[in-house]
């Protein structure tokens, strides 16, 4: 029996305050005064685009995909080879705001996931705004599982990530598949997901958290050039209203010291609330926003580790004994 590893206990890296210590002065200052511009966001695409270059993104093995479905157009790339027909695999989703990086930013994180979990990934290219509005990525999303059920790999093997926004795209994916009548795939993993796409659970947890590489404000007006023509009540915009007993079982990784941490906790009480199934939420003392991407902190090898146990109680059934919604979600709850 794999064993969950004792969150709770973790005491911070040196690695990891150290990269706190370093954000706090310098991005989050930074966060406080940048306007979120269009021209902005274009510099931040580049400068992120060419240091994942740099950093050697584009030497990892790498398959793209471009084709146009019944469903809509598919945009992203395998990393490593293409799986055939039946592989299980995994559907990944990236993160920022709805406007900036790309599978190549996240290329070498994505890479280590699937090395790890033995699964083949699928990054997902979705639009983003400005260019793009609300629901254009969330209709990208959609248009990717359909076209991986065509190829012929089953519900049961298809495993749904993605961390921040695309956290958020994941489940509002899962509650599209309801309206429709769709099976589910086998289960979620989310790095920090954002579930309240308004930010008003952000902002009420930064308040006690005091994120150490953000302010809310500035994480509003960049998500705000994707989401301006969504409405509040839709469940693909507030991802909280699409909770219910036949979501799948659920890990969810967030940071203590991050502002997100607020959305790991309202999907727990959410998915609680309709006696959802189980919904594992780790919240790590001392770590940032998405710390899991971040391979220089030992945190985020471990997190690597705690992914690679729960798809593999995934595969070997032990999720259909144990449907609770978190058997954590007291003291969690308790800590805010």
């Amino acid at each position: 029996m794999l064993v969950a590893y004792d969150v709770d206990s973790h005491k911070p890296s040196l690695q990891s305050r150290s990269w706190n210590a370093l954000l706090r002065p310098t991005f989050k200052q930074l966060t406080r005064i940048l306007p979120a511009s269009r021209f902005e966001i274009r510099l931040i695409r580049a400068v992120s685009e060419w240091g994942s270059v740099l950093a050697g993104a584009d030497t990892i093995p790498h398959v793209p995909v471009r084709l146009t479905t019944d469903a809509g157009d598919v945009r992203g790339e395998w990393v490593g080879r293409e799986p055939v027909p039946g592989d299980k695999v995994m559907l990944y989703a990236h993160g920022s705001a709805y406007s900036v990086c790309s599978p190549r930013t996240h290329r070498a994180f994505i890479t280590a996931l699937s090395r790890r979990t033995g699964r083949q990934a699928f990054s997902l290219d979705y639009r983003l705004g400005p260019e793009h509005q609300f629901p254009a990525a969330h209709e990208d999303i959609v248009a990717a599982y359909l076209w991986l059920l065509d190829r012929g790999h089953q519900p049961a093997d298809i495993i749904l990530a993605g961390d921040s926004a695309g956290g958020h795209l994941s489940l509002s994916l899962c509650g599209e598949l309801r309206r429709r009548g769709l099976a589910m795939p086998a289960g979620l993993v989310l790095f920090s997901p954002l579930v309240d796409g308004s930010f008003t659970v952000a902002s009420d947890e930064y308040r006690r958290s005091g994120d150490p590489a953000v302010v809310p404000a500035y994480a509003r007006r960049l998500i705000r050039h994707y989401f301006r023509t969504a409405e509040p009540g839709d469940p693909r915009f507030d991802v909280s209203l699409e909770a219910g007993p036949d979501m799948p079982p659920t890990l969810i990784i967030s940071g203590k010291g991050e502002m997100m941490r607020g959305d790991a906790m309202l999907w727990q009480r959410a998915q609680a609330a309709v006696q959802g199934r189980y919904c594992e939420v780790q919240i790590w003392p001392g770590q940032a926003h998405v710390f899991s991407i971040f391979g220089l902190v030992p945190e985020a090898r471990l997190t690597m580790v705690e992914v690679a146990r729960f798809i593999a109680q995934l595969d070997n059934g032990w999720f259909d004994g144990h449907t609770e919604a978190n058997a954590g979600d007291e003291p969690l709850a308790a800590e805010a």
